[in-house]
């Protein structure tokens, strides 16, 4: 028999793998009916992936996105003592004023829009003191853009603190940094501690320990 289907979960086992589908409710007594005849005996099945359904659904807003999305807001709605919905909202005005993009659903956008609506959200918590329930580093959605953004306020990537730019390309002993034209060197920041800890276990230990690196930031 043949039944459309999404994969819902693939779990690995010890002996091969469990795959579990999700059939549409329209579906699914059809599919019973007929699964039932076969239980305890070999089942031999093609999968086939509708390519153009595939790169629709991946070009769309990722249950991980929004669910980072909201996260922010809520930390900000706390913040302000303001309602969920309300912060959304003006949150959303205020990121149509500010960019390309025009009146958007959070449910079906596209996933570009999610990753640059992020990006606003973590730099209005930057600019406004917004505390976070969880570290930034982990609600970014593009970390280029995240680094980009604790550089431009000043905010340790690492632990969220307040940070100091750290020259993640030496510019070179006895140069005066300041006669130095350091545009396209690669910066990041961080807090004293972590800064420290950068210069004594040099920059490739630092970025296989937090998993960043520096970028190009003229400042």
């Amino acid at each position: 028999m043949k039944f459309k289907c999404e994969i819902e979960k693939i779990t690995t086992l010890k002996k091969g793998a469990k795959l579990i589908l999700s059939i549409p409710e329209e579906e699914t007594i059809s599919v019973l009916k007929n699964i039932y005849n076969f239980i305890d005996k070999p089942v031999t099945t093609e999968i086939l992936i509708d390519t153009e359904k595939y790169k629709e659904r991946m070009a769309q807003i990722s249950e991980d996105q929004r669910k980072k999305i909201y996260a922010i807001i809520r930390d900000i709605a706390n913040y302000y003592g303001d309602s969920l919905e309300n912060t959304k909202e003006n949150l959303k005005i205020e990121f149509i004023q500010n960019s390309q993009w025009e009146h958007f659903s959070l449910s079906n956008c596209s996933s570009e829009l999610a990753g640059e609506f992020i990006d606003f959200l973590i730099n209005f918590a930057f600019e406004n003191g917004v505390p976070m329930s969880e570290h930034p580093f982990k609600r970014a959605d593009d970390i280029e853009r995240y680094l980009a953004a604790c550089l431009r306020h000043g905010v340790c990537c690492i632990c969220g603190q307040p940070g100091e730019v750290h020259h993640w390309d030496a510019i070179g002993m006895g140069r005066d940094r300041t006669s130095v034209d350091d545009s396209k060197n690669r910066k990041i920041c961080l807090c004293r501690k972590h800064h420290s800890e950068a210069h004594t276990i040099g920059v490739k230990a630092f970025e296989e320990k937090y998993h960043v690196y520096g970028i190009a930031w003229e400042g």
